[in-house]
């Protein structure tokens, strides 16, 4: 059986579904051994996995301290991370190595593994790729700007691999701008966060009555965390005739002013609470957004701002809200709406019948595609030597690199 090499990094949605994945390979009889920065390890372990700490990152912090998000970036693009990753695939032998899309570091290495490597994309590849220039030409100028030299492009990064592994539905991708060979579709993973599952029961947390139930779900990551955010949707949601459950993670609910017909936790199981929900509230992660539609309920994308002051909205965030929108089943307002634009947007998409069959419509494709079965099998097939068939870049993905 083979042995799989996870260079991972903890986002908001990366460990549930590589988790998802790790388990089918592992019911199969596969090793999979992940290695990323310290708040992984108990995530992994916890879920049965090996995790390996890679122990260079607190080193390189003071590269990189002058950035306000130095102690990610520093991980993710550092050139003694990838040569920390290059060493542990070098002892360990895996027979493939999997590298998380963002983590830059690890793919600048992945030449020189000497074993078949895949990216693996939680999210979208074609509806998303103009942003994915902008974020590893970002990476490579922070990079720069603590001392080291400037990333390869997008292309000879994600290029190289011999599987661009993309966990989404190919319906809800968009244009196809690029036409790499090595990209292969999927189905999202909705593996449950173990915080979640670990939570009460979704029962106990659902205010009392018989109003539609509605889920007001945002980030897991600590830097966007957004306790004005969280507020505003409450305030929002306070006078409609609906039952609200706001999942907060790194806010403390204690923090927030929670109305009547509204209960704030930490985690819940999402999965019983999204089945009997009427909407779903959220800043547009793919993961929370494509739990929501799998079980054919509209989304309100409240979008997040990147923390570094920039302005942007997040990656996967902008092109699921604009995703729910082409395709009628949600609404986009942006991070700094205002309660009134929330609840007149929560209003519409909770009176639609339009919406709500389009949602169902949509849960009807994604039944269809085992998403973590498919990864799985991909990967399984790249260590026994499988390859998707190489053709050279075309000049849109070449140049736009």
């Amino acid at each position: 059986m083979a042995t799989f090499l996870w260079a991972c990094w903890d986002g908001g949605g990366q460990i549930p579904p590589s988790l998802g994945i790790a388990r089918r390979l592992a019911a199969r009889g596969h090793e999979v051994v992940f290695a990323g920065q310290q708040e992984m390890v108990p995530r992994v372990t916890a879920a049965g996995f090996e995790g390996i700490e890679l122990r260079t990152v607190p080193d390189e912090q003071a590269r990189y301290a002058w950035h306000p998000l130095g102690a990610v970036l520093g991980f993710l693009t550092s050139p003694v991370v990838g040569e920390e990753v290059l060493g542990l695939a070098r002892s360990r032998r895996p027979d493939a190595v999997i590298l998380d899309a963002k983590f830059s570091a690890a793919h600048c290495v992945a030449p020189e593994l000497g074993v078949p490597s895949a990216v693996m994309l939680h999210s979208y590849f074609h509806r998303s790729f103009g942003s994915w220039l902008e974020h590893m030409r970002y990476q490579s100028g922070v990079r720069m700007g603590s001392g080291f030299p400037a990333l390869p492009s997008i292309a000879q990064l994600w290029g190289a691999a011999d599987l661009v592994q993309v966990n989404t539905l190919r319906e809800l991708d968009g244009p196809d701008r690029t036409r790499l060979s090595t990209v292969r579709h999927g189905g999202p993973i909705l593996e449950l966060d173990p915080r979640g599952a670990q939570a009460a029961g979704a029962a106990t947390a659902e205010p009392p009555g018989t109003d539609p139930l509605v889920v007001v779900s945002f980030s897991t990551a600590e830097s966007q965390a957004d306790a004005d955010k969280l507020q505003r949707t409450l305030d929002a949601l306070a006078p409609l005739p609906v039952r609200v459950v706001a999942t907060t993670a790194m806010v403390d609910p204690r923090s927030l002013r929670v109305p009547a017909n509204a209960r704030a936790v930490r985690f819940a199981p999402h999965d019983e609470l999204i089945r009997r929900a009427r909407l779903v509230v959220t800043h547009g992660g793919h993961g929370t957004a494509m739990r929501a539609l799998a079980h054919g309920v509209n989304l309100l994308c409240v979008t997040a701002f990147d923390p570094d002051g920039s302005g942007r909205v997040p990656l996967d965030q902008a092109h699921t809200a604009v995703m729910a929108e082409e395709l009628g089943v949600g609404r986009f307002v942006p991070a700094d709406a205002a309660p009134e634009r929330i609840r007149e947007a929560a209003a519409h998409l909770l009176a639609s019948a339009a919406c709500h069959a389009n949602a169902r419509h949509t849960a009807g494709l994604m039944a269809a595609v085992d998403g973590a079965g498919v990864a799985a099998d991909r990967l399984e097939a790249l260590a026994d030597g499988w390859r998707p068939a190489l053709e050279p870049l075309t000049p849109a993905f070449a140049t736009l690199g």
